[in-house]
């Protein structure tokens, strides 16, 4: 094209370049993405309010049935202040027991919500996936994991100390109710065996000393024991001698033991922090328990948030009830009981492995691969039929 001087001539203009597919393009974009983070938001919103409200009532529920079980291990001139403090001591110890289920049902809680305010129709109908859901929720569910798994591992082993000190290894009897009820601690020259440990006093105390070959030399007994700083102090000690000697009974049993080291290895390994459940698991000679029962534990609180995107990827296509009807109640149902199918066999394989029955990769990373490869399976199935 050209414009026509004032003078007659012409001048050919240049059209102007105009570039509407970049800036549309960038502008969808930009849509889209402002779009997803307010579904991240929106659907993070609705998560955590669940799981606030779901984790606050099983921590209810079972605070009360524990305390009514502490009515027997509280001293006989507790008050209500002393079931309080149990109660508060306790909360530690049965969040970690009720973490990962109260997170499993929050997800199945938060889309029971949107099939039955008809929402997620308008979410699949927008072409956001179950997969697109899941990715939606997968940053709050990591955050939640994480933090929770940080609290119980700095929470739960100071409260369990504290109660140990307070009411003995009868505050945890039923957890610990297949574990011998004696300590054995070996150390160089001898060994003993502790009935039980109770701050810095002993009970039940059995030494078993040994001479130069190895061979037991003497064994002394005594009610009870205290930490002296230099050593175990024995109160009225008797024993015999197996040598033929005249030597006296052992006064103070000197060990590297202290009152602390000895409450870690006489707790169940999933009541310490990871730090003591690796310590312990390289230990030898000492203890209750084979070392791979540390590992166990260790590895189980380390893959806490692996097992809550697992669980993300099961209740995400699980709870895609699009149907007019659909009230989700029977979706719910399905997934409460593969919660319960889940826990039951990961309690049954960590078990068996706490004594070396199985290896410990089966036992950790056979329920988290059956458990993804469901989730897979059925976001396959629900972007099929998609």
């Amino acid at each position: 094209s050209a414009q026509r001087d004032d003078d007659g001539t012409t001048t050919p203009v240049r059209p102007a370049r105009y570039s509407l597919a970049a800036p549309a393009s960038s502008q969808t974009r930009n849509g889209t993405v402002g779009f997803m983070k307010r579904v991240r938001g929106y659907f993070a919103s609705l998560f955590l309010a669940r799981w606030f409200v779901t984790t606050f009532a099983l921590l209810a529920l079972l605070s009360v049935v524990d305390s009514i079980g502490a009515a027997d291990i509280l001293p006989d001139d507790s008050g209500s202040l002393d079931a309080l403090k149990y109660t508060l001591l306790r909360l530690p110890s049965l969040y970690d027991r009720i973490f990962m289920f109260a997170l499993f049902v929050s997800l199945l809680l938060t889309f029971l919500s949107l099939i039955r305010r008809q929402e997620l129709v308008g979410f699949v109908s927008m072409s956001i996936s179950p997969l697109m859901q899941a990715r939606a929720l997968i940053p709050t569910v990591l955050v939640v994991s994480i933090t929770s798994l940080l609290i119980i591992d700095q929470t739960v082993p100071r409260t369990v100390l504290v109660l140990e000190s307070w009411l003995g290894t009868d505050a945890f009897m039923e957890e610990d109710a297949g574990k011998p009820r004696s300590l054995w601690i070996a150390d160089d020259g001898t060994f003993a065996e502790i009935g039980s440990v109770q701050g810095d006093v002993l009970s039940d105390v059995v030494v078993y000393q040994r001479d130069g070959t190895g061979k037991l030399s003497s064994i002394t007994y005594a009610d009870r024991a205290r930490f002296t700083g230099r050593g175990w102090a024995l109160s009225d000690p008797s024993g015999i001698s197996l040598d033929y000697s005249d030597a006296s009974p052992l006064v103070l049993w000197q060990t590297e033991q202290t009152p602390v080291t000895l409450q870690k290895l006489g707790t169940s390994p999933r009541n310490l922090s990871l730090s003591d459940q690796y310590d312990l698991s390289q230990l030898r000679g000492s203890g209750v328990r084979p070392s791979t029962a540390y590992l166990v534990w260790f590895f189980d609180r380390l893959t806490m948030p692996i097992i809550a995107i697992g669980f993300v990827f099961v209740a995400v296509p699980l709870m895609q009830a699009l149907g007019r009807r659909q009230t989700g109640d029977q979706r719910l149902m399905i997934g409460i009981a593969i919660g319960f199918g889940y826990f039951i066999f990961d309690g049954v394989l960590k078990t068996v492995a706490e004594g070396g029955g199985i290896s410990l990769p089966m036992a950790i990373g056979l329920p988290i691969l059956l458990l993804l490869g469901l989730g897979i399976h059925l976001n396959l199935n629900a972007e099929r039929v998609k």
